[in-house]
C-alpha cells in the first residue's frame, strides 16, 4: 500500500505542530528542520510497502535533531497517526 499526498500532508501537519511546540529552538535552526522532515516525507511516496516501524526508524536515524527538541509525546503521536494512516485502505 502506497502513501499518499494527502497522508503526507497530514504528517507534515503534525511534524508542524509539534515543532511549534518545540522552544529553545533558534529560528533559523527550525527552517533547516522543517526542509529535512519535507524531503524525508516525499521519500515516502516513492516507497512500495513501506510499514510504521521502519518509516519510523528511517526517521530517528535521519532526524535525530528533530526529535530531540520535539515535545514529550510527539513522536509517539507520529506513530500512531503513521499506523492509522497504514491501516486504512486506499481507493
Amino acid at each position: 500500500m502506497r502513501i499518499k499526498d494527502k497522508d503526507i500532508m497530514d504528517l507534515y501537519k503534525c511534524f508542524e505542530d509539534a515543532l511549534s511546540r518545540a522552544s529553545k529552538v533558534e529560528r533559523k535552526e527550525k527552517m533547516k528542520m522543517r526542509k529535512k522532515i519535507r524531503d524525508e516525507l516525499y521519500l515516502l511516496l516513492a516507497w512500495e510497502r513501506p510499514t510504521p516501524d521502519v518509516i519510523m526508524n528511517r526517521w530517528e536515524e535521519r532526524l535525530d535533531k528533530v526529535f530531540k527538541v520535539l515535545p514529550f509525546g510527539a513522536r509517539e503521536d507520529l506513530f500512531v497517526l503513521m499506523k492509522k494512516i497504514m491501516q486504512t485502505p486506499k481507493v
